[in-house]
């Protein structure tokens, strides 16, 4: 018995739909206390990793002039092994004149979780901020990327982000 029109038209748009609707949503919370955090309406036109992050606020407030511009970089980390993806999640960067790095989990979109986080001790000018920014980092529990402006919130997303950094052009 022949396959009835309407069951191959059915057929073929099942297996078209699928192709047609997969498009990557893994920066957007659909749900949950994190939603109220990000801006849905503004497109997200950096990713989260992978990206060389430069520090323009912290606490509220521009940073001070320093050594080096404070900055992040989350390296996903996959390397392969025995035909898996293996590798440590890892954020490195540089708090003024001291570099820091450390292990950093996402566990779900719009949460994310950095360190414990070990620096360099050079005797530096102005280690107060780098102190400031570096407990930021280690209070953060959740993300926003608007455009190419990346904010970092502690476990209260409705208060002012810990810290904003700007996406740069390369790592």
């Amino acid at each position: 018995m022949p396959f009835p029109f309407v069951l191959r038209i059915g057929a073929a748009l099942l297996l078209l739909v699928p192709a047609a609707c997969s498009y990557d949503i893994a920066e957007r919370p659909t749900s949950g206390p994190v939603t109220e955090a990000v801006d849905n309406a503004a497109p997200t036109t950096s990713p989260l990793r992978d990206v060389r992050w430069e520090l323009r606020e912290l606490a509220g407030q521009a940073p001070p002039a320093m050594e080096q511009t404070p900055y992040l970089v989350l390296d996903e980390g996959r390397a392969r092994v025995e035909g898996r993806a293996e590798g440590r999640a890892r954020v490195e960067g540089r708090a003024g004149c001291n570099r820091f790095s450390g292990p950093y989990t996402a566990p779900a979109v719009g949460q994310l979780r950095l360190g414990p986080l070990a620096t360099t001790r050079s005797a530096c000018p102005d280690l107060a901020t780098e102190g400031i920014f570096l407990q930021a980092l280690n209070q953060v529990q959740h993300y926003r990327v608007s455009g190419t402006t990346l904010s970092l919130f502690s476990a209260d997303t409705l208060a002012a982000p810990l810290a904003r950094f700007q996406a740069i052009a390369g790592k």
